[in-house]
């Protein structure tokens, strides 16, 4: 046999290795499934109609839904930035594995008693607490259980209340037809 031959035997037995060990880890019979936790905010199959956001030392965000488009109404009233509203619609779509039920934690000392913001999505409330020092998640809550999500909402609704109207130049609305 020669040596050609020899490395073709080598490389076939390390091959035929590689693969039964990547069977036998994803046939682990002792393996369980992962467990999938559940959205944070449960939404009807009706569209969210309202957005109301209450900061603590800042004015209050209102949004509402018209003609399939959303318009600021409170502090400022105008046409809402489609990409920032569908930011804030993201948080229907969040999973946090970690939960814990509320009346067992300090909430004060989380900053979720009172919140430091209040996020209302119709007649939904997440209530935004503070963030874990060690990795930066933030406590929210919604009714009765406290969630640990990652902590990506919190500084755009803290934003400024301007930053959330469509430029004029970005206006969805068309322009008016030219009087003759």
């Amino acid at each position: 046999m020669n040596v050609l031959m020899r490395r073709r035997w080598i490389n076939l037995g390390l091959l035929g290795l590689a693969v039964g060990l990547a069977a036998l880890t994803w046939f682990d019979p002792g393996r369980e499934l992962p467990v999938i936790p559940p959205l944070l905010v449960m939404v009807a199959t009706d569209p969210i109609e309202r957005i109301e956001v209450l900061r603590a030392d800042q004015e209050a965000l209102a949004f509402e839904r018209r003609e399939g488009r959303w318009r600021m109404t409170a502090p400022h009233s105008g046409w809402a930035n489609p990409v920032l509203i569908n930011r804030v619609l993201e948080v229907t779509t969040v999973r946090c594995p970690l939960q814990y039920p509320a009346a067992e934690l300090d909430r004060p000392a989380l900053y979720l008693e009172p919140p430091r913001l209040r996020l209302r999505l119709d007649d939904r409330e997440i209530r935004f607490g503070a963030t874990t020092p060690t990795d930066g998640l933030r406590y929210l809550q919604v009714g009765a259980t406290v969630h640990l999500c990652p902590d990506r909402l919190y500084p755009l609704l803290t934003s400024v209340a301007a930053g959330f109207l469509t430029s004029t130049i970005e206006s969805p609305e068309p322009p008016a037809p030219k009087a003759e």
